[in-house]
């Protein structure tokens, strides 16, 4: 009778028993010895709460670490400070707060290990480390506690410059807090009553305090302004720096004169308010994925170089030279573009072709970057640097589809050019109409009554607090923006296309069909001598055992196992040879393979790469929502129709054997489109698509490519990311004409003298208050959109 591991709690097919407990693996049982001996029992208690009934095994992937510890790569990628060493890590199989507590715990259990910090939005880990320990020593550990570790090769001066730039925007929010929260105790002693010596000393006090938000946190604001100026163009900080200069001075020399038109507490708080919106939203774009933290993430490939005396090196494949010899061994990805000398074998170049068929390769062929070997070691020269590769190409297309993008204009861009230019062009007349008639100090009262209620605070914050309050909304439910154009531009689309493999597909071979052509059952064997191969056949027959067939197999020793190139394995059962090999399938549409024994076929069994569960619905959804959905696909005709006869997508919006540079002219000669893929092959039409999607599984090339990025294979996130870009771009315009009409009244009655400068610097807050308000209370309709 099968029961459940007592660690990931999938089920049991052939037993591990320790102490009381049972394990499907020895992974498993190693990451559950490793978590009591170091009383980390409460792993499991903590996982229970998540609601997820099964989690990932722990497989060993052989990976290699030693490259981590070289001098050269260490001196480029990894963070010094003082003793220690930073580097950051994207992790697998991250998903509740128990592996949230276990990373952090690596400190308590790990030597050598200062800290360490998980991002869960991100499945990121910060690992910091002194000099008793190394990098590929706590990259195993995570390996085996079940997280495949992989490095973010960041630069390390620009994540220095950029912790620092954050650093001085945290420093000058909390000036300004400090200042604004004492001005304003003093302001509000004056306007209770406070009178005589008292009030001149706290109107001195509020000055001096005002100095460091006018000279110091305002900064940004200066050069925002005068770089605009230098550009022959108006910036909304603008109207903010005219504001600070003549509020600021008019209040000074009201201090002097022991005046009443005092308005460091409202300036202060405009100052405050603004930094901190803008970097709230800076830190919510950072949430994701940045295209600078994956950069070359697809690029952590390790190549085993030989060199002259015919030794293996595990080198980094950034560090490969041209006419250098390397092994790839099976399993392994080919770390660039080269030529076997010695070997055959065959490949998976489904990240390049999206064809998941092996393809058989020999002496004298190419082998591509980003292509896996499957079968037998291949010796080959490195024709090209990792750069220069076919996927070095392919990332360059995608840094000039990125570039081409940054030039669309925000709706708030737009208005707020205008709306600068006019404000401004009304004051100056309005300060020249009253000095014509003899009038300064009306001039500068109502012209400054002017700037001041119509700040551009609101208009300021109403387009950065909604994007920052959805982007973050999206991200808890999985949906990473990189770029807050993508509300903007998914509002947009009409056309939607989707790669096949992978995104709408599994991405990877399922048994459709299992035929016994004797009366014996053939499970136990077939599984026996697949689970000693790493081929992606075997690893689907092997889990469509474990699922349906489980109860069937038995535990069998074979005896001289071996596995044939383009074939399959063979052994020896029971003085019986039995051995698996391709057969003809019935058609193009499937794949088939037989079990033969003493060379006769005994077991037929047919494999697909069949359709994600909520895929037909996803389409039929799309479809009632008036999105013209297309499928582009690197697969034959036969399959790509056939799919797309299931989800009721007419012939005329399917595309079969596309290429990469196919996929890009389709999406180039088409207008308003999202597009969603999952491999390099997509990473050039991800990148020049209006909205670049990439969907679970992703971990490579396409992240780079892409705007946003789904972190589960749930294709129901696609609508909450066209529903939250309606929402929001309607929110916005609520927000905008808002700001829009209170400005229009406020000019009107700062025209008119109805409003002193006093209480225009009091009206000017409540405009920022409602917007705020307004956009939280979208963003709460938002929330119940998705529930």
């Amino acid at each position: 009778m099968n029961s459940k591991c007592d660690h990931c709690a999938q089920k049991v097919i052939i037993p591990i028993r320790h102490e009381d407990k049972t394990f499907c693996c020895e992974g498993c049982k190693t990451v559950f010895t490793i978590l009591k001996e170091h009383k980390l029992d409460s792993y499991y208690s903590l996982r229970e709460t998540s609601g997820k009934e099964t989690f990932a095994t722990v497989e060993e992937t052989n990976q290699k670490y030693q490259y981590l510890d070289h001098a050269e790569f260490l001196n480029k990628y990894a963070h010094k400070e003082k003793k220690y060493l930073k580097m950051a890590f994207y992790l697998e199989n991250i998903h509740c707060v128990a592996c949230l507590w276990l990373i952090e715990k690596l400190p308590s259990f790990e030597i050598g290990v200062i800290g360490s910090r998980l991002n869960m939005s991100k499945s990121t880990v910060e690992i910091t480390i002194d000099e008793r320990t190394s990098f590929s020593k706590i990259a195993k550990k995570l390996e085996v506690l079940g997280y495949p570790p992989h490095p973010i090769l960041e630069d390390g001066l620009a994540k220095k410059l950029q912790e620092k730039e954050d650093q001085k925007d945290l420093i000058r929010i909390a000036i300004s807090f400090f200042c604004t929260g004492n001005i304003m105790l003093l302001a509000f002693s004056v306007y209770a009553g406070a009178e005589g010596i008292i009030k001149q000393y706290f109107d001195w006090i509020s000055f001096f305090l005002f100095l460091p938000v006018a000279l110091y946190t305002a900064k940004p604001f200066y050069i925002s302004a005068f770089l605009a100026l230098k550009n022959r163009v108006f910036s909304i900080d603008l109207p903010i720096v005219i504001a600070l200069l003549l509020g600021g001075s008019l209040s000074f020399i009201n201090v002097l004169d022991h005046g009443k038109h005092i308005y460091f507490d409202s300036l202060t708080t405009l100052i405050f308010l603004l930094l901190t919106s803008r970097f709230i939203l800076k830190k919510s774009q950072q949430k994701g994925l940045a295209a600078s933290e994956i950069s070359n993430f697809f690029t952590n490939i390790i190549a085993n170089r030989i060199d002259a005396q015919g030794n293996e090196e595990e080198v980094f494949a950034n560090f490969l030279e041209i006419d250098d010899k390397i092994l790839i061994k099976p399993g392994e990805t080919i770390p660039t573009d080269s030529r076997i000398y010695q070997g055959e074998s065959s490949t998976n170049n489904s990240l390049i072709t999206g064809e998941i068929l092996p393809q058989k390769v020999k002496v004298g062929d190419m082998l591509f970057s980003g292509t896996v070997n499957l079968d037998q070691n291949l010796y080959a020269t490195v024709l090209k640097s990792p750069t220069d590769s076919k996927l070095g190409q392919i990332l360059s297309n995608v840094e000039k589809g990125w570039n081409k993008k940054t030039k669309i204009m925000t709706i708030s861009d737009k208005i707020a050019h205008y709306f600068v230019s006019i404000v401004l062009s009304i004051a100056i007349l309005v300060f020249l109409y009253w000095l014509y008639l003899g009038n300064p100090y009306e001039a500068f009262i109502r012209s400054l009554t002017l700037i001041i209620i119509t700040c551009p605070c609101a208009l300021g914050l109403a387009t950065p607090l909604s994007l920052t309050l959805t982007l973050a909304r999206l991200a808890k439910l999985g949906i990473i923006i990189k770029d807050e154009l993508v509300i903007e531009q998914t509002n947009l689309v009409k056309n939607i296309f989707f790669d096949k493999t992978g995104t709408l597909t599994q991405g990877k071979f399922q048994v459709t069909k299992w035929e016994e052509l004797t009366s014996e059952n053939h499970a136990s064997i077939i599984y026996a001598l697949e689970s000693k191969t790493t081929h992606p056949i075997a690893k689907s027959i092997i889990q469509y055992l474990r699922l349906s067939h489980s109860h069937e197999i038995k535990e069998l020793k074979l005896e001289n196992y071996e596995e044939i190139l383009a074939k399959g394995p063979r052994a020896l059962y029971n003085d019986t040879v039995y051995e698996i090999k391709p057969i003809t399938p019935e058609n193009n549409i499937v794949t088939a393979i037989g079990l033969f024994r003493d060379k006769k076929l005994v077991t037929k069994i047919f494999l697909e790469d069949g359709l994600k569960e909520n895929a037909a619905k996803i389409i039929s959804k799309l479809q009632s929502m008036n999105f013209n959905i297309k499928i582009v696909s690197g697969d034959n005709e036969a399959v790509v129709s056939k799919i797309a006869s299931e989800l009721k997508i007419s012939p005329e919006n399917t595309y079969s054997q596309m290429k990469p540079d196919d996929k890009l002219e389709l999406v180039k000669n088409s207008e308003h489109v999202m597009m969603l893929g999952d491999g390099a092959n997509d990473a050039m039409s991800l990148s020049s698509a209006d909205v670049g999607v990439a969907v679970h599984g992703s971990v490579d090339i396409s992240l780079r490519a892409s705007n946003v990025f789904i972190t589960d294979s749930n294709l129901d996130k696609v609508f909450a990311l066209i529903i939250a870009s309606k929402e929001t771009i309607n929110l916005i315009k609520r927000n905008l004409i808002f700001s829009l009409f209170y400005n229009i009244i406020g000019c009107t009655l700062a025209l008119l003298g109805l409003i002193s400068p006093l209480l225009a610097a009091i009206l000017m807050p409540l405009s920022s208050l409602t917007v705020l308000l307004s956009t939280v209370w979208g963003t709460k309709q938002l929330r119940h959109t998705f529930k």
